[in-house]
């Protein structure tokens, strides 16, 4: 099974899938613990899981999971957000509801600060015989959700001072919903008498958006905001954040796998991080599978009449998660593939799975698994690095390597073929003292710059580079080979070089060593870069076979590898490659409802109907099935761009999904004036 990012499938362990005969009774804790101390922040596909179990033994279990996988430090015995959600809590029965004699929770003001906690700013207007009593909340994103605004604004109100604050919502409620008094006959009038209150009321009755200009010739107040307070009173069920959990759970589950392996070896993942000829950064990385143990053996019969004609397969189950430098999740995949792993003596030969992932600048961890389901065994292994942004002068290496072996048919996506040759990474840094040691780096130097205010001269580059590479053994300071290189400029293309060297070893004993290579200008003394790497030089090897994994393929195509960019480039809050990565990925591939739904998105925001129109010509409805929001924006474009029948049809479509759905209402209202 291959899935990457957004196709992740993840359940409980707790989980029972058949249904009980009937529907169990639950005790008052759990109900409470479900209908209130959670309701905003349980996913729909969490509570239906919680209502399907049997016994209070699993609901407990549940609710410790549920906690876990938000837990903000993994492995802690403190969870710094189930603390903070509590207090909020307790903020909002304490200082909410007190208009309706409602619990503070059950508030629509209680809801926005047990989801966002306090806001950056409050401003109250009451006691204003011409306005209902009102607050504006102004918020910061910190959520990190790309369906949120950087900023915005929460505005309620009490309809008819009665009862309690509710939200606003500027298209379906209006200006004129919060004023009194016959002086009030257009929403121009409300705008203009709100102006000298401040507080950017006056902006928030027409938009809940800070960044988003007004109408202030019609008036008329913009459904985005609409569709803004749809998202958070269902903010539970926000793709994002159910990605996230869903990674999240799946991260936890291997992390709890990885307690229970007896065997502490880590995994030997080598890997490089390269840049091709259009500056696209990607890495390379393989991971040795040592032993038959670590997969399942599957023989298949003699045939009848053929003697040894019997084989034998190997079958492994392995996976790989990039995660930020902070631990995030960004894209994970796991994979069951066979091999030959078997010689005609019927004895195991180690191997490696190859792989190639599309990267943005950032740090980053990669964490790899091969799982042994039948023994419920998990093999770990995770390698930390850094994707230099483009023109950040440094090294990338060094990946040492067994024999270049030239291809017949180049090909671009493959791991490990640079210039039409496949070179195949050492295992676990064992190198054959007998063999010359071959490596692998990549260069970046910096770039000549022009003149300024400060230089009456250009920076010149050196016209050459010198190159020292250092092979000491870590325990004899007398075994240790130096040798030095020059290399000139005209090797580098834009500024980067990959440069592989080949240095002989036979004068050098067997035993762990440490290869140093520094790169210095010209003749200067100045370090430009460094870069070291353990090696351990023995005198017998048997190099294993290379093999590719299939997902090496699709996370290098380019639809994948535009989408795996795009969510990098999330995670690191690098917006606008977000949305260019996101929009390569839509135009590859027009299945991708995730990249459909984000375009869109985007487009909306920067209120570009006609190109919405055109997406959705080009893509249909299906990728928008899952959102009221999109199919709104999508109605709403059509009918700005002036084909209601279009607008209406999507919209009726959108109205059988979601019944009684708030924003739609609101669309529809909006499509019929």
């Amino acid at each position: 099974m291959h899935r990457i990012a957004f196709g992740i499938i993840a359940l409980f362990c707790a989980l029972h899938l058949s249904a009980a005969p009937k529907k169990p009774e639950l005790a008052p804790q759990y109900k409470r613990w479900i209908d209130q101390d959670v309701v905003y922040i349980i996913t729909d596909e969490e509570r239906k899981s919680f209502l399907t179990l049997t016994t209070d033994a699993e609901r407990d279990r549940f609710m410790d999971e549920f906690w876990a996988v938000r837990n903000p430090v993994r492995r802690s015995e403190t969870n710094a957000y189930k603390t903070e959600h509590y207090a909020r809590i307790e903020y909002a029965n304490a200082h909410f509801g007190k208009d309706g004699n409602t619990p503070g929770w059950k508030t629509d003001m209680g809801r926005a600060y047990i989801l966002f906690g306090p806001p950056s700013s409050r401003h109250p207007f009451v006691g204003y015989s011409q306005i209902y009593p009102l607050e504006l909340w102004f918020y910061e994103n910190t959520t990190n959700a790309p369906s949120l605004p950087s900023f915005f604004y929460l505005m309620f109100y009490i309809d008819g001072d009665i009862g309690e604050y509710k939200f606003y919502r500027p298209f379906l409620d209006g200006p004129m919903k919060l004023v009194r008094g016959t002086q009030f006959n257009s929403n121009r009038d409300v705008y203009k008498f709100l102006q000298p209150l401040g507080g950017d009321v006056a902006h928030a009755v027409l938009s809940l958006v800070p960044s988003e200009p007004v109408d202030t010739v019609n008036y008329q107040p913009e459904m985005s905001s609409d569709i803004l307070v749809s998202k958070i009173k269902n903010f539970a069920n926000d793709p994002f954040n159910v990605r996230k959990l869903r990674e999240m759970r799946a991260l936890r589950t291997n992390v709890q796998s990885r307690l229970l392996v007896n065997d502490d070896t880590p995994l030997a993942i080598d890997s490089l991080v390269i840049t091709d000829p259009i500056g696209q950064s990607w890495l390379d990385y393989s991971v040795l599978v040592r032993d038959a143990s670590m997969g399942q053996v599957k023989t298949t019969p003699a045939q009848p009449g053929l003697p040894g004609s019997e084989s034998k397969q190997f079958v492994v189950v392995s996976g790989f998660q990039l995660l930020t430098d902070k631990g995030e999740m960004i894209v994970e995949n796991e994979e069951e593939q066979v091999f030959h792993a078997f010689g005609q003596d019927g004895v195991f030969h180690p191997f490696q799975l190859a792989g190639r992932l599309p990267m943005m600048p950032g740090g980053y961890t990669l964490a790899y698994r091969i799982v042994d389901r039948q023994k419920s065994r998990v093999y770990y292994g995770e390698k930390k690095f850094t994707v230099a942004a483009r023109g950040t002068p440094g090294l990338e290496g060094p990946l040492f390597f067994g024999a270049a072996k030239q291809v017949a048919k180049p090909d671009g996506t493959a791991p490990f073929q640079y210039f039409g040759a496949q070179l195949q990474p050492l295992a676990g840094d064992e190198q054959l003292r007998t063999e010359p040691l071959r490596l692998l780096y990549a260069l970046e130097i910096p770039k000549q710059t022009s003149p300024d205010q400060h230089t009456e001269q250009p920076t010149e580059q050196p016209k050459e580079y010198s190159v020292e590479y250092v092979i000491a053994d870590l325990l004899d300071r007398d075994a240790r080979k130096i040798v030095k290189e020059t290399i000139p400029l005209t090797e580098f293309r834009d500024g980067r070089l990959l440069k592989s060297k080949t240095i002989p070893l036979t004068s050098l004993p067997a035993g762990a060593y440490r290869v140093v290579i520094t790169v210095r200008p010209g003749e200067s003394e100045t370090v430009l870069a460094s870069t070291s790497a353990p090696i351990r030089l023995v005198d017998t090897s048997t190099p294993p076979d290379l093999y590719f994994l299939n997902s090496a393929k699709s996370t290098a195509t380019p639809a994948g590898a535009s989408y795996i960019r795009a969510l990098e480039a999330m995670a690191v809050k690098d917006q606008p490659n977000a949305i260019r990565y996101m929009k390569e990925a839509l135009d590859l591939d027009v299945a991708n409802a995730s990249a459909a739904r984000y375009v869109v998105q985007n487009y909306f925001e920067n209120r570009q109907y006609a190109t919405i129109a055109g997406v959705y010509k080009k893509v249909g409805i299906k990728p928008f099935e899952g959102s009221a929001e999109s199919l709104a924006q999508i109605s709403l474009s059509f009918a700005r761009t002036g084909d209601r029948k279009q607008a209406r049809d999507i919209l009726d479509t959108a109205r059988a999904l979601f019944p009684e759905n708030a924003v739609l209402v609101a669309t529809a209202k909006a499509v019929a004036n």
